[in-house]
């Protein structure tokens, strides 16, 4: 279990012990137990240095962690925010925060943590020297450096070589993995962690996780240190393979479920830099207590605790445990630094769950306001025969006597009303509280690389026994109880009285029109009063100009229309929506993200919302969309205009296509979706009688290999890609009706794009399709994959992978016009 840490130093033995995640409240079994005393006495470290969310080793980290007992971390550079969602339509951001609490979710099974740099995801990447032109090579470096200076590892294993080719970015985080490496040791370099506390460390060794992808088989392997990563353990009930599995599946945003593995797995390393191993990654490496000096009778009283530990008595390991933890307080008032810090907190957090110690601080509602109050329980139970008494509680403002002995499972219920400061800052993750810039996100200093910021109220109990005491810090939570999915907790957050969240991120204001733009005020406090306004730029247009509304209760909703108007000649721009309560104006959006392997998660950001004005003419046809993995096209195309249906299972299956003329099939459709497959040859019927089908990307990799057909004709879908967004793009047949009607499409059509042109291209195809685009990254071939059209019958089949998933969302006005165009086709 992991969390915010928190020290207290007071008379006595008191000490700080970790503040749990809102998964974190329960006990840990004895299996975990035992792991979890044999890790406090080993202070090797290996942080292990890859790119994105589902880069990491999962085997290999729960092996050390488990097996080897080391305290292990995963450092991705980014957040994933780049990437696809096979799970829902949330982008960039908010899938970065998806992708954040998989993350932790998977270290809460490998027993491994989580740390991050403030890299974006930018997507695809082809070389590292782009990676670092858009990331900032020092800015990254530099918090590489602040991990290895805090974390101290032993061992750093990078997953990637330094060596092309690679994503850009799983080559970058390879070479910023050897430069800090150096960098972390030397105090010339970014001496300004040195000033704010930090310290420089020396690794042992820089070891390459050597990849096994690309090889057809072990030849070479035998040159490599080789480890046995497959073993079983009985305290878990599993292999590491199996453990390995459960962690990297839940990686579902990017469909990563994983089968467990039993049996030998053989991970192979290769050394970079430092110490050269023979036989092992932690030969000639104390790991020791004996490395520390003076403690030994921490080593000693941890001893004795692994020596009493009895899973049907984990409470006769309380001896030696808070020995130990008394040893390590005097030990840190000499030498405070992570290993000593770390180790006490996580003694603290054992002696807790040996008592079988359940703290948990329930607040009555999940939000409230600053200046408000918001009731919070807080429940303790002893489980298991252990003296502990309660000695006091601060609730976030000062301690509180409250001395009882507690009884063994004996429920103690205390109650209290909070009070929010009036200044308290809203519970934005802390890489959002400003909007990022296209290659990082911002963060204060002390931030960086921790997954997630502070709770927004954290209550401490302070407890004792014998002559011990000490002190156990809880977040705020607060817990639902679902019909299907039972109890669920989530964060307690502090919000503005009201958010204001654009039902879209842009607006598109075709021809002059004016077009209305809707905003969802939602109250976070009842009964409150406020004014939504949308600021335009002098020369706009907007109707009404502000929303006088009430609200009754908290969590109540109003969606309000905004007529905008461009003037002739207006270029984009960006506005933000206000909320004004009791004078006091606030740009706040407010998304909620609930899925059920992670926990709920209400996202604050700064809100904004983009007006573009364009050009835009439609054709007369009403158009059919079939999703696939989750993308919000089918509303974009009806922010437009256009007419939009979404095409239920039913009408799929019983071949009900005849309403209409156009039909768009999602991202990565007949990746996720069983029913098209069945339905290939109605829709194939369909175009043939007049249709025009569009299909949008799909994958087809060493991963998931699509076999069955997506069009009338063979074509293959390959991993190529263009991902400079500014890529030139040519017209193959300027001549053809897509480029002329309704709308005539021009280079211009292409700029402004975002992320990338396009991806998971055709590579061959049948000579029936034609390719009507062509483009390239530099320096590569030219690639004529992204855009296929065939003629059918007296329709016409369309490939694409062209991007629209992003640019429409992103307000493209030339990728509305080419889609608008596409599915015309048909049309008269």
């Amino acid at each position: 279990m992991k969390g915010w840490w928190t020290l207290s130093m007071t008379s006595s033995l008191v000490f700080g012990a970790v503040v749990h995640e809102a998964e974190g409240a329960e006990v840990m079994h004895t299996g975990a137990q035992q792991v979890a005393i044999e890790r406090l006495l080993n202070t090797g470290r290996v942080l292990y240095v890859a790119a994105h969310p589902d880069d990491e080793n999962t085997r290999l980290l729960g092996y050390l962690a488990n097996a080897k007992h080391l305290q292990v971390a995963y450092l991705s550079m980014t957040r994933g925010g780049g990437g696809q969602n096979l799970i829902g339509s949330e982008q960039a951001a908010l899938l970065g925060v998806i992708r954040t609490q998989e993350l932790l979710a998977a270290r809460r099974i490998d027993g491994a943590e989580q740390r991050f740099t403030r890299a974006r995801d930018f997507g695809y990447s082809k070389t590292a020297e782009e990676t670092f032109a858009t990331w900032g090579h020092d800015a990254i470096l530099a918090d590489v450096v602040w991990v290895i200076r805090s974390f101290r590892p032993d061992v750093v294993i990078t997953r990637f070589t330094e060596s092309p080719p690679n994503h850009g970015h799983h080559t970058a985080s390879a070479i910023l993995a050897h430069e800090a490496f150096e960098a972390a040791a030397d105090p010339k370099r970014f001496p300004e962690q040195l000033e704010r506390g930090g310290q420089t460390w020396r690794a042992q060794r820089l070891l390459l996780n050597v990849p096994r992808w690309g090889r057809d088989d072990d030849d070479g392997l035998d040159a490599y240190l080789a480890l046995d990563v497959g073993a079983y353990d009985p305290r878990l009930g599993q292999s590491y393979g199996e453990l390995a599995a459960a962690s990297r599946s839940m990686h579902k945003s990017q469909g990563f479920g994983s089968a467990g593995v039993r049996g030998p797995i053989w991970e192979y390393f290769e050394p970079i830099a430092g110490r050269r191993p023979d036989k092992d990654l932690f030969e000639g490496i104390d790991t020791s207590w004996r490395r520390i000096r003076g403690a030994t009778k921490v080593r000693t009283s941890l001893e004795r605790a692994r020596r009493a530990y009895r899973s049907d008595r984990p409470e006769d390991a309380l001896p030696g445990l808070l020995a130990a933890f008394a040893a390590l307080d005097r030990l840190a008032a000499k030498q405070p630094v992570p290993r000593v810090l770390d180790a006490r907190d996580r003694t603290a957090e054992m002696i807790a769950d040996a008592a079988g110690l359940y703290v948990r601080a329930v607040a009555e509602r999940a939000e409230a306001t600053p200046g408000s109050s918001v009731a919070v329980e807080i429940e303790i139970v002893k489980r298991r025969p252990a003296k502990i008494a309660l000695e006091s509680i601060d609730w976030g403002d000062s301690p509180e006597p409250d001395k009882k002995v507690l009884e063994t499972n004996a429920v103690q219920r205390l109650e209290k009303t909070l009070r929010i400061p009036t200044d308290a800052a809203p519970s934005s993750p802390y890489w959002l509280t400003a909007p990022p810039g296209s290659g990082r996100y911002e963060a204060a200093p002390e931030r960086v690389g921790e997954p997630e910021g502070p709770p927004a109220r954290t209550v401490r109990i302070v407890l004792s026994s014998g002559a011990s005491r000490f002190a156990l810090t809880r977040p705020v939570v607060h817990v639902t109880t679902d019909r299907v999915l039972g109890e669920r907790e989530r964060r307690f957050l502090i919000l503005p009285p009201v958010t204001v969240t654009p039902l879209a991120a842009h607006a598109m204001l075709p021809n002059g029109e004016a077009r209305t733009v809707r905003i969802t005020a939602r109250a976070a406090v009842d009964g409150v009063a406020a004014r939504i306004a949308l600021p335009v730029p002098k020369g706009w247009k907007v109707t009404p100009a502000a929303h006088e509304v009430r609200f009754v209760k908290a969590g109540a909703e109003q969606v309000l229309a905004f007529s905008v108007t461009a003037p002739k000649g207006a270029e984009p721009t960006v506005v933000r929506p206000t909320a004004t309560v009791a004078g006091r104006a606030s740009s706040i959006r407010y998304d909620l993200i609930d899925h059920n392997h992670i926990p709920v998660q209400a996202v604050l950001q700064v809100a904004e919302l983009r007006l573009v004005p364009l050009q835009l003419r439609l054709p007369s046809v009403r158009v059919g969309y079939l999703p696939g993995s989750g993308d919000t096209v089918a509303d974009d195309l009806r922010s437009v205009g256009l007419e939009v249906e979404e095409i239920d299972a039913e009408s799929l299956r019983r071949g009900a296509l005849e309403r209409y003329g156009a039909i768009v099939i999602g991202v990565r459709a007949f990746n996720v979706r069983r029913d098209l497959a069945p339905a290939h040859d109605a829709l194939m019927k369909w175009v043939a009688a007049g249709g025009t089908l569009v299909a949008q990307y799909n994958t087809s990799n060493r991963w998931t290999t699509l076999t069955d057909p997506v069009g009338p004709f063979p074509f293959q879908i390959d991993r190529e890609r263009v991902t400079d967004e500014n890529a030139p793009v040519t017209l193959v047949d300027p001549a053809h009706r897509l480029f002329s009607s309704p709308n005539v499409i021009t280079a211009a059509d292409f700029t402004g794009w975002v992320q990338e042109r396009g991806l998971y291209f055709a590579k061959t195809w049948d000579e029936r399709y034609r390719p009507l685009l062509e483009m390239n990254d530099a320096g590569e071939a030219p690639l004529r994959g992204a855009l296929l059209v065939a003629k059918h019958g007296k329709g016409t089949f369309v490939y694409t992978g062209v991007s629209f998933f992003r640019q429409l969302p992103a307000g493209v006005p030339g990728a509305y016009r080419l889609l608008v165009n596409l599915v015309g086709l048909g049309a008269p």
